[in-house]
C-alpha cells in the first residue's frame, strides 16, 4: 500500500444512520501556532478534544501547546494516572475503553488515540486484530460513530500499515469511512520535527463528512534534523553503568583485549556489531540490542527510543564519555516532552511511560495543520 497521504475515497454508502450536523459554531476555536498562552477569539472558545489511551498525555502536551482543551481522557496502566495527575491535576475519566458508556461519551471537537502498538509492532508478534489490544480500535470507532467529532487523529507503529500485508490497516480505513469520516494518513519521522530521535510512526486525521474537506495534508518537516549533543543533560549520573559496562566501553574503545576482561563476555558483546560513520567511541551512544551493541553517534538523531529498555536499567543506552546510562532529563528531550514534565513514578514505570508515549512536537504540527484546515473550510463556507 502506498503509505503517502492518501484520502480514502468513499467505497459504500454509511452502515450508520449518519445525524445531520449542525455546523453553526462547529469552526469556532481558537488557533495559534504560538507556545505563548493562546488569546481568546470573538467567540471566546477553545478548540476542545478527547485524549483515549492517553498514556502520559502526549496529544495532550502537543494541542494543548496550540489552545485546544481537553475534556476527557482515558488510560488502562495505574502508574500513568500518577503522572498524568502530577501534570494536569486530575485523574482520568476512564480507566479501560471497553468500559466506556459510548452514548455517555462527549462530543468533542478533536478526538484522539494513540491505540495499543505492540499487536503491530515489528518488536511484537504483530497479531494485528487477533491480539485483544488490537481491538481496542473498534470500540474507539463505537465511541466516534455515537458522539460524532468533527476530527479523529490516531497515532500508531508504521508497521501498522503492513501487518497482515495491509489488510488490517485497510479495514481500519473502511470503517471509519462506513461510519461517516474521510481518513488522511501518513507515516512522520519525529527526528524532522526538532526531536533527536528518529522515530517513524503514522498518523491517520479523519474528518466527520459532513464538513465537506475533501483535502488534507501533513506538514513533513518543522525544523532541520538535530544530533543528540545538545540536548545532553551533562554529569547527571543518576542511572550509573555496572562494572561489565565499564570493561565492555573499555574493550569496545580499545583500551583493553577480550584476553583481559575477567568475566565470560557474551558473544554478541565481544565486539561492536555496527557502529557509525565517523562515531567517536568515546563520545558515542552505545545501543544495547538482541542482536549486539551499535555505536551511535551523537551528532545526529538517536535510533528509536524502544519499550525494551525498561526492564530495570540494563538496555539503558550508555554515554561513553561520562560513563553512564541516559538519564531521565535526556529520555524526556528524546521524546519531545519539556525538562519540568513530573514523572513522580519509579524509573522503570517511567522509562516505560516515555517509551510508549507520542511526541509531542509532532502533535503539535499535526493540530496546526488541522485547525489551518479547518479555518479555511470556514472562510469557503
Amino acid at each position: 500500500m502506498d503509505i503517502k497521504t492518501k484520502r480514502i475515497p468513499l467505497l459504500k454508502p454509511s452502515v450508520a444512520t449518519i445525524k445531520q450536523e449542525n455546523l453553526q459554531g462547529v469552526l469556532e476555536f481558537e488557533f495559534t501556532d504560538s507556545t505563548e498562552p493562546p488569546q481568546n477569539n470573538i467567540h471566546n472558545q477553545k478548540i476542545t478534544f478527547s485524549d483515549i489511551c492517553a498514556g502520559i498525555g502526549g496529544f495532550r502536551v502537543g494541542l494543548e501547546s496550540i489552545g485546544g482543551k481537553c475534556i476527557y481522557s482515558c488510560e488502562i496502566e495505574p502508574e500513568c494516572e500518577t503522572t498524568y495527575q502530577a501534570n494536569y491535576g486530575e485523574k482520568f475519566n476512564a480507566h479501560d475503553v471497553h468500559n466506556i458508556v459510548s452514548e455517555e461519551f462527549p462530543h468533542v471537537d478533536i478526538l484522539c488515540g494513540g491505540f495499543p502498538c505492540q499487536p503491530f509492532s515489528i518488536a511484537g508478534k504483530r497479531d494485528g486484530f487477533n491480539d485483544k489490544r488490537g481491538n481496542v480500535f473498534f470500540k474507539i470507532a463505537e465511541i466516534i460513530e455515537i458522539s460524532r467529532p468533527n476530527v479523529v487523529f490516531l497515532e500508531n507503529v508504521p508497521n501498522l500499515v503492513a501487518v497482515d500485508k495491509g489488510q488490517t490497516f485497510k479495514a481500519m480505513l473502511k470503517h471509519l469511512d462506513a461510519i461517516g469520516y474521510d481518513a488522511y494518513y501518513d507515516i512522520l519521522d519525529s527526528a524532522e520535527f526538532g526531536v533527536p530521535q528518529a522515530r517513524k510512526r503514522v498518523y491517520v486525521v479523519a474528518f466527520l463528512k459532513s464538513l465537506g474537506i475533501k483535502e488534507f495534508s501533513f506538514t513533513k518537516k518543522t525544523s532541520k534534523r538535530v544530533g543528540f549533543r545538545d540536548f545532553i543533560e551533562s554529569e547527571d549520573r543518576s542511572i550509573p553503568i555496572s562494572d561489565k559496562w565499564h570493561s565492555y566501553i573499555d574493550l569496545y574503545t580499545g583500551k583493553i583485549g577480550l584476553d583481559e576482561i575477567g568475566f565470560d563476555v557474551p558473544k554478541t558483546r565481544r565486539k561492536l556489531e555496527r557502529a557509525d560513520a565517523n562515531v567517536t567511541l568515546d563520545d558515542c551512544v552505545f545501543q544495547m540490542r538482541s542482536s549486539g551493541i551499535r555505536a551511535v553517534s551523537i551528532d545526529k538523531p538517536l535510533p528509536t527510543f524502544a519499550v525494551s529498555i525498561s526492564g530495570g536499567g540494563a538496555m539503558i543506552p550508555v554515554y561513553s564519555k561520562e560513563r553512564r546510562h541516559l538519564n531521565l532529563m535526556e529520555m524526556k528531550r528524546l521524546m519531545g516532552f519539556p525538562d519540568n514534565f513530573e514523572m513522580p513514578v519509579s524509573r522503570t514505570h517511567a522509562i516505560k511511560q516515555l517509551a510508549n508515549a507520542v511526541c509531542p512536537p509532532v502533535i503539535k504540527s499535526i493540530g496546526l495543520d488541522i485547525l489551518r484546515t479547518l479555518k479555511e473550510h470556514s472562510i469557503s463556507q
